[in-house]
């Protein structure tokens, strides 16, 4: 059960860095959170599977 703990906070902790850096990038507003974690989950998306640039 401790494995399972340190990897929930790890997700927890990669998903809230997450979701700051779209603020902080995209603007504190909810259309910037929608907007900018779409651009970036594509983003990220196309980096892991080489895509374009």
């Amino acid at each position: 059960m401790r494995i399972l703990s340190k990897v929930l906070w790890t997700l927890a902790f990669l998903a809230a860095t997450f979701i700051w850096m779209v603020l902080f990038e995209h603007g504190f507003s909810m259309q910037g959170l929608t907007e900018g974690t779409q651009k970036e989950l594509q983003a990220l998306s196309g980096w892991f599977s080489g895509g374009k640039k």
